[in-house]
């Protein structure tokens, strides 16, 4: 979770601490030290098992501007190699006890060959507001890593550190902190449910990058990058259901008709940056939320997770924007029939107002 986000190992979201000066987190995992390579630091990753998903469960503490203390909440953590294997991963979400999403985020961990560091950012939504910083690799070592992340949140900036400790081949341990000691410490167990010798029960669900369902996500931005909308039409069922943080569009018909206004009359020049798609194969066993399992929901759920940095030109104001975006995608007979987006609409709403004013 965000206090658990898995950064190459690991993880992270947000950060952490327990220090206030690298010497105490010396004193917490011994032996640290920075990587003289981008290799060095992503065989530590794979050979330590980080790779994968792992999940948390707890009480959310007065750590996060954005994230309410006091909740009881689940969380789940990702990390994975991109194609080229240049960079790490990761991304989060935190779900409350009663279904509601709570912190959901995602970014990257990759070298700097000028200045031979690793460097990495991470972004996200924080009860339906953005949240975003660059993080810093203090050490690692065999026995886990420690980061400094600077987030940016509801107009607030202020410093964490994270120390993740690997404690067993498939468990974890998150001690997150602010570094000026306002807060609570926020620790968190973690344990590998995907990609890890789980055991094998019909409660287990599946994470997959390379299917053929991720791949249709990744042709979807693609094409959507490219401007061509014909796409989008064998992408989405008829009846399809889309929330766009809290605007809900209805069918097919009506989206396509929002989407071509995006893209056609509002921004030109639309990317995807660092994409990342994977889609979970659901048990039908698996918990959902007020005590209910996702096949007492519907039955064979899938859901696809996509990630990135949306770039373009807004045709009216002629500025260009950047901004992070997740979106999710169930799945039925083949077919997307319900969509969740997440962004900071700030954007979109000057180049809307622009046009309204243009028109006068």
């Amino acid at each position: 979770m965000k206090h658990n986000i898995i950064t190459s190992i690991g993880l992270l979201a947000g950060a952490f601490i327990l220090a206030q000066s690298n010497a105490i987190a010396q004193d917490e995992i011994p032996n640290l030290k920075t990587p003289s390579s981008w290799n060095q630091y992503l065989n530590s990753v794979v050979e330590s098992g980080d790779l994968g998903t792992w999940r948390a469960s707890g009480v959310t503490k007065d750590l996060w501007v954005g994230i309410p203390a006091g909740i009881r909440y689940v969380s789940n953590d990702t990390t994975d190699i991109s194609h080229d294997k240049k960079k790490l991963l990761i991304a989060h979400e935190i779900i409350s006890e009663d279904g509601k999403m709570l912190s959901i985020g995602s970014g990257f961990v990759g070298w700097d060959p000028a200045a031979k560091r690793i460097y990495s950012f991470y972004s996200g939504y924080d009860g339906g507001k953005p949240f975003w910083g660059p993080r810093e690799l203090v050490g690692f070592s065999s026995k886990g890593e420690v980061w400094k992340y600077t987030e940016t949140s509801r107009g607030d900036t202020y410093e964490t550190r994270m120390v993740y400790k690997r404690t067993s081949k498939n468990s974890r341990e998150n001690i997150v902190k602010r570094t000026d000691g306002t807060g609570d410490i926020q620790q968190a167990r973690l344990n590998k449910v995907i990609g890890g010798n789980v055991p094998d029960t019909d409660e287990r669900s599946i994470l997959r990058t390379k299917d053929e369902i991720s791949k249709k996500v990744i042709k979807y931005f693609d094409s959507a990058s490219d401007g061509d909308l014909k796409y989008a039409e064998s992408f989405f069922g008829n009846d399809v259901e889309v929330m766009i943080n809290k605007i809900k569009v209805n069918g097919k018909k009506a989206y396509i008709e929002r989407l071509t206004k995006i893209q056609k009359v509002l921004f030109k020049d639309m990317k995807f940056i660092d994409l990342h798609v994977h889609t979970n194969y659901f048990s039908d066993e698996a918990l959902a939320s007020n005590g209910k399992t996702i096949g007492d929901l519907r039955p064979k759920t899938i859901w696809s997770n996509a990630w990135a940095e949306l770039q373009a030109v807004g045709r009216i104001t002629k500025k260009k924007v950047t901004f992070p975006i997740h979106c999710d995608f169930r799945w039925e007979n083949g077919k997307a029939v319900e969509m969740l987006a997440y962004y900071d609409p700030a954007a979109m709403n000057e180049e809307i107002a622009a046009l309204e004013e243009s028109k006068k």
